[in-house]
């Protein structure tokens, strides 16, 4: 898990495509394809779901986010991806703190606990992928504001290739 945590992962590059938001790549893994978010209120771009590691949470490791696989072929020709995004800052400290107090025996502290989405103050940020061949995918995102007030997000679809040759031969990649 600790690959996946947002703390040192915000300031090295993805290292595949299924690491990002909504991510994709090509059957190689060469060619990737995610969402980056900003709110204007986190210290960070919001790349990747974020997680607690074993230590810090009282039930082991667990994601700390809300997002859903709502569609798929069995050859994913079409999927349909939700992710619901806080307009307020992350709780990162907040999560981890309150988690690492708590014993196994209580139960897990989760995002709805901090309050983060009252008054529907979140957007639900939707990925649709549609393939009409194996080289040919098209994307459409799509994003809905569900609290009362006017609010700003930064949405930046990222393609970039892998970084392969940064190792030695022999020797594998590691982040």
């Amino acid at each position: 898990m600790e690959l996946f945590n947002p703390r040192p992962g915000s300031f090295k590059g993805l290292p595949l495509g299924e690491d990002g938001l909504a991510g994709i790549s090509d059957d190689k893994q060469l060619l990737c394809f995610a969402l980056s978010l900003w709110n204007g209120n986190d210290p960070i771009l919001k790349e990747r779901l974020f997680g607690l590691s074993n230590s810090e949470g009282n039930h082991g490791e667990d994601v700390k986010e809300y997002y859903f696989y709502l569609d798929s072929t069995p050859t994913h020709s079409y999927m349909k991806y939700l992710y619901k995004y806080p307009q307020k800052a992350y709780p990162y400290d907040d999560i981890v703190g309150t988690n690492r107090r708590r014993s196994r025996y209580e139960p897990e502290y989760e995002l709805l606990d901090t309050g983060i989405f009252n008054d529907n103050r979140y957007f639900d940020v939707f990925v649709e992928y549609a393939k009409e061949s194996p080289e040919d995918i098209l994307v459409r995102i799509s994003v809905y504001n569900r609290g009362a007030e006017t609010a700003s997000l930064h949405l930046l679809p990222t393609l970039w290739f892998r970084n392969t040759w940064h190792n030695r031969e022999g020797e594998d990649i590691r982040y």
